[in-house]
């Protein structure tokens, strides 16, 4: 993942509704070295966070409005990351 800077609440919709996975990094996260992850289901119309492994049997699925998503994703603006949701190459 790579770190990026983001202008407002609405550079960061238009990045989830690109199909990128976007990241908060903090240390209290266990999964994925340490990021919780964000992504847009545009089928569903809805944003989901994941905050544990994919193979944790505890896993939970947090499932979000993209406004919500983009209010919430803006307060961690300064430790924010980004990927591509469908390959493992980081964004340039």
């Amino acid at each position: 993942m790579k770190q990026i800077r983001v202008k407002d609440r609405a550079q960061i919709k238009q990045l989830l509704y690109d199909d990128c996975v976007l990241g908060v990094k903090d240390d209290r996260y266990r999964a994925f070295g340490g990021f919780q992850l964000w992504w847009y289901d545009k089928r569903r119309d809805v944003c989901n966070c994941c905050e544990s492994h994919w193979t944790d049997p505890r896993k939970k699925i947090e499932h979000y409005s993209l406004d919500k998503a983009a209010k919430l994703l803006w307060r961690h603006r300064n430790s924010l990351f980004v990927r591509s949701k469908h390959t493992s190459d980081e964004l340039a």
